[in-house]
């Protein structure tokens, strides 16, 4: 019977949820619900989009999807799309998957939501100037959130320090972000000095795994975001972000610590 409370219109709550390495985050505002991304593949039996995705959705009283993003390819961070779309409609669809049902998603494509205003920043499609094919990575949705009392969050996914120049070079006039979801989880490919200055995030969050095999976040990429405050989900847990006026953050362990947390 209890209906779980929502942002108020013009607000926007962003939570990035604890997958282990990967990415799934889920974005609401007054009425609309956004899901950018579904966290990674287990196994062959388990995904984050049935474990963790669908859980956290029905928990907050979230039976609909309005949009449902797949940034890109890679299984950490569309392995649990198939359980997500399985379990809950999806109005829309969008993403760089190839052969996935839905929209491309595209640099330009904007909607507002309550006054909530989302801005495609990457990629483009056919966009020309990379020495190889792209990659998965390189093609991933980058998503700018700005609520309407002017807090901003860049959802960057696993963008590259090429595609970093590309958005630089078309659209650096509105990188500016309160909040930033770290490129690629802060591996060295990503977050080159120009586009950490022109976003300028007072706040960075890294979606990384405990103790994850890839060493994320890499130690010279932290260092370059020195000036912001860090938020981890491997140390923090869950992190949600209150846009209106100025971001607000609360990490899930402190809300609800337990004593093997280490406190």
């Amino acid at each position: 019977l209890h209906t779980p409370s929502r942002p108020s219109p013009g607000a926007v709550d962003v939570t990035v949820l604890d997958v282990g390495q990967g990415l799934a985050v889920v974005v609401r505002t007054a009425t609309k619900t956004l899901l950018y991304d579904a966290g990674p593949l287990y196994s062959a039996e388990s995904d984050a989009g049935q474990r963790i995705v669908v859980p956290y959705l029905r928990a907050n009283g979230i039976r609909r999807i309005d949009t449902m993003i797949v940034t890109h390819s890679d299984s950490d961070h569309a392995g649990g799309a198939a359980s997500v779309l399985a379990a809950v409609p999806v109005d829309r669809l969008l993403s760089s998957v190839d052969g996935m049902p839905g929209e491309a998603c595209a640099a330009g494509m904007s909607w507002d939501w309550e006054g909530v205003r989302f801005l495609m920043l990457h990629p483009v499609p056919g966009e020309a100037g990379f020495a190889r094919p792209l990659r998965p990575n390189n093609r991933s949705c980058v998503l700018r959130i700005e609520a309407a009392g002017g807090a901003s969050i860049l959802l960057a996914s696993d963008i590259e320090a090429a595609d970093e120049m590309a958005i630089l070079g078309r659209d650096a006039g509105v990188l500016a972000s309160d909040v930033l979801l770290v490129p690629h989880h802060g591996s060295r490919t990503s977050s080159s000095p120009a586009f950490v200055a022109a976003v300028a995030a007072q706040h960075v969050i890294y979606p990384v795994g405990y103790r994850n095999r890839f060493g994320h976040p890499r130690p010279e990429v932290m260092a370059r975001y020195a000036g912001a405050t860090e938020w981890r989900t491997d140390r923090d847990g869950a992190l949600h972000v209150d846009l209106a006026d100025r971001p607000v953050i609360v990490a899930q362990r402190r809300m609800r610590p337990r004593y093997w947390h280490g406190r």
